[in-house]
């Protein structure tokens, strides 16, 4: 009966471990069509082809990526009020890929802490001196105050602090270099620059129907959905899965779920669809190309080997977590609780 069940019930492993957000992480049902339109490249998609004709690459790649922490959680406030806040440290960088050269270097790598508070409190630029008397202080910058009050603003705080930072790194000369391709780890937000490549390594939402949805189970490394159209009001984007990876780590050989290795990338909807078409034919060459191995990053492969590498030097300019919460806490026990 034991070997039944495993048999009918078809689980498979977790591939990322328990230290990490699962790469499937859907909670909403599928949209509707008004939401999403699945048919702006192919209508039929059982009859698309998923291993498209090489095109031309770009010569040069940026990734984009950013790191964020809770350096310490706040709640107080005057006489009975309570407000929520939090210091926090974000950082965030690039790397910059010369596909003629084979050479990749870190750049604009950019370290910030911000403290905010919920309840349209404003925060204070503060410093934290060293206590051993060095010069090396902690400055904390206000980040614009939250109307919200409650804790969990304190991950949001943070989290917005450093998507205004990647933004921001977005938007700067990377974007209108030619031949150039921007990669950015997570969602488009708003008004992204135009050849910029959103990266969704988690699902966290159904933006297919069921019956469109089938194809991405019988993807295999290097194949693409049709492009679909999000609709979401001051974001349209264009949207397609492809799965990364290559034969060696697919899915089926270590056990993994059948959807492991696929990943979801948008494309601003200002750029024509044409351009949207050849941008995805080169992410099938890309994307799998720049995807990392099981042995070395346990996101593998939907984590790019470059944004691992990204992700390893920002955590190491961001200082050590307890170090700067052992500071925090001997600043505000310095300065004392007024009455």
């Amino acid at each position: 009966m034991t070997l039944n069940f495993w048999q009918e019930n078809n689980f498979r492993l977790e591939p990322w471990g328990n230290d990490y957000q699962p790469p499937i992480d859907i909670e909403e049902l599928s949209q509707s069509a008004s939401e999403v339109d699945a048919t702006v490249e192919e209508a039929d998609w059982t009859k698309f082809c998923k291993h498209r004709q090489k095109p031309n690459l770009p010569q040069q790649l940026i990734f984009i990526d950013g790191r964020r922490r809770i350096d310490a959680a706040l709640v107080g406030g005057s006489g009975n009020t309570v407000h929520y806040g939090v210091f926090g440290t974000i950082a965030v960088g690039a790397v910059v890929v010369n596909r003629t050269t084979q050479t990749a270097t870190c750049a604009n790598l950019t370290i910030r802490r911000i403290v905010g508070f919920g309840g349209n409190q404003q925060a204070p630029k503060t410093h934290i001196p060293c206590p051993f008397g060095s010069g090396a202080e902690l400055v904390y910058e206000p980040t614009k105050p939250y109307l919200e009050n409650n804790p969990e603003i304190r991950k949001n705080l943070v989290q917005n602090a450093m998507l205004k930072a990647e933004a921001t790194l977005a938007s700067q000369q990377y974007a209108t270099q030619p031949d150039t391709l921007v990669i950015r780890d997570g969602r488009l937000p708003y008004n992204s620059p135009t050849f910029t490549v959103g990266y969704i390594k988690t699902m966290h939402k159904n933006y297919l129907s069921e019956e469109h949805a089938a194809l991405l189970w019988e993807l295999k490394p290097g194949e693409r959905s049709p492009i679909f159209l999000i609709k979401e009001q001051n974001r349209p984007n264009w949207s397609w899965y492809l799965k990364s990876g290559n034969f060696q780590t697919n899915s089926q050989r270590f056990g993994y779920h059948d959807l492991h290795g696929v990943v979801r990338l948008e494309l601003s909807s200002e750029n024509p669809l044409e351009t949207a078409v050849h941008i995805a034919d080169q992410s099938t060459y890309l994307i799998p190309e720049y995807a990392s191995h099981p042995y070395k990053d346990p996101r593998a492969p939907q984590n790019l080997t470059p944004v691992g590498a990204l992700e390893r030097e920002l955590g190491r300019h961001m200082g050590d977590a307890n170090l700067i919460k052992r500071r925090v806490q001997h600043f505000l026990a310095s300065v004392g609780v007024m009455s």
